[in-house]
């Protein structure tokens, strides 16, 4: 048998051998030596509330402006949003957003989350309000940038309480609203980008509204501090 001290003498000689390595190629900055040795890339941890284990539900709707632009946008965002979250967050269930489409079609004054809540039988239901969407500013003809604000709010089914605090189990789930929160997003950073042979308006739209669905995931998934910095690619 080894002894346990010669097997801890021997890790920490590695060690030493790998850092002496890492100052060589760092050049003796700390602070390069620290992102090397660190275990994992730095995540931004979410601020909203979990939807670990939970049935969820996307509401979205947009304002008469932004869907005169663009008809499909509410439904567009909730597919992205839906996928995202799908892909992140485990144990989830997301109803599918043509069944929720569906619904808004069926109800189309109806905003009440309790209400959709109890149709499909989910624990959550996040409400989306898009109150800007748009790739070009009034007058700009050949240059997009994309801008928006949406309105997140989650609400979750609970049963009433009583007095004491105590949840009255033999009534019917009620809509608590949990978070209120507000996303917004402007695409490209650097400023508007020129439309040219490689940059057309419905490949910008669609590449905006993406970074947008993703960029309100991140009050529900964790991300990585690069996601903040945007690829201004656009896909053609």
């Amino acid at each position: 048998m080894i002894p346990r001290s010669f097997t801890t003498f021997r890790i920490a000689a590695a060690l030493l051998v790998a850092s002496a390595s890492l100052i060589a190629v760092s050049g003796c900055d700390p602070r390069t030596l620290a992102y090397f040795l660190q275990p994992f890339e730095p995540s931004i941890a979410p601020k909203g509330p979990s939807l670990l284990n939970k049935k969820v539900v996307i509401l979205c709707y947009a304002t008469s402006s932004a869907l005169g632009d663009f008809p499909s946008l509410e439904r567009d965002v909730t597919r992205e949003l839906a996928l995202v979250l799908r892909k992140k967050v485990k144990k989830i269930t997301i109803v599918d957003p043509d069944k929720t489409a569906t619904w808004i079609e069926a109800h189309p004054r109806n905003t009440d989350p309790a209400e959709i809540a109890h149709d499909f039988d989910a624990d959550i239901v996040v409400f989306l309000e898009i109150e800007q969407f748009q790739i070009q500013a009034p007058g700009d003809l050949n240059v997009v940038h994309g801008d928006s604000k949406t309105h997140v709010q989650v609400f979750e089914m609970q049963y009433p309480k009583n007095s004491k605090d105590k949840p009255i189990k033999d009534q019917p789930k009620e809509a608590k609203n949990i978070w209120d929160e507000y996303a917004e997003s402007s695409f490209p950073n650097r400023g508007p980008l020129p439309i040219d042979s490689g940059t057309s308006r419905s490949a910008f739209k669609n590449r905006f509204m993406r970074i947008v669905a993703s960029e309100i995931s991140w009050q529900f998934v964790e991300h990585s501090e690069d996601d903040i910095i945007q690829d201004s690619r656009i896909e053609r």
